[in-house]
């Protein structure tokens, strides 16, 4: 678990639950791949998971050919302070529930999803092209 008992860990918890967009790198054919990902997290008495949803297609849904291991990283200042990243063991995760199921991911990102139309600013539409949940556990965290 994310010690929040330490600057660092107190830091990175606080973002966890501020920030809405964090960098998540994967391996693809042996090359890093990082993009900015939309992220839920959860901490409870069974343990911390980061929840992402995927499309299909992206390298994520395929990071079992690179291995299960992430990154995750948010924007630091621009002086190269307030580096955060966490490390984590990531698997698709079909047994958390779909977009308009999932209440803790659709109050985090309603305004996001409702004023986008790629997918016509619904929740079913999103869910649609993001049906796939990604689930990180094993964090670890270094930064400062």
């Amino acid at each position: 678990m994310i010690d929040e008992s330490t600057a660092l860990g107190a830091r990175v918890l606080e973002r966890l639950s501020r920030d809405r967009v964090i960098w998540m790198t994967t391996v693809d054919r042996g090359a890093p791949q990082p993009a900015p990902v939309w992220f839920l997290y959860e901490r409870g008495e069974a343990g911390e998971r980061i929840h992402r949803l995927q499309q299909d297609e992206r390298p994520a849904h395929r990071q079992h050919h690179g291995g299960p291991k992430v990154a995750l990283n948010f924007n630091c200042t621009p002086g190269g302070g307030e580096v955060h990243v966490i490390r984590g063991s990531a698997r698709i995760a079909l047994e958390l529930p779909p977009v308009p199921q999932f209440e803790a991911y659709i109050a985090r990102y309603r305004d996001w999803i409702e004023e986008d139309q790629s997918w016509g600013g619904t929740f079913e539409g999103f869910a649609a092209q993001y049906a796939v949940p990604i689930e990180i556990t094993e964090l670890s965290i270094w930064g400062w």
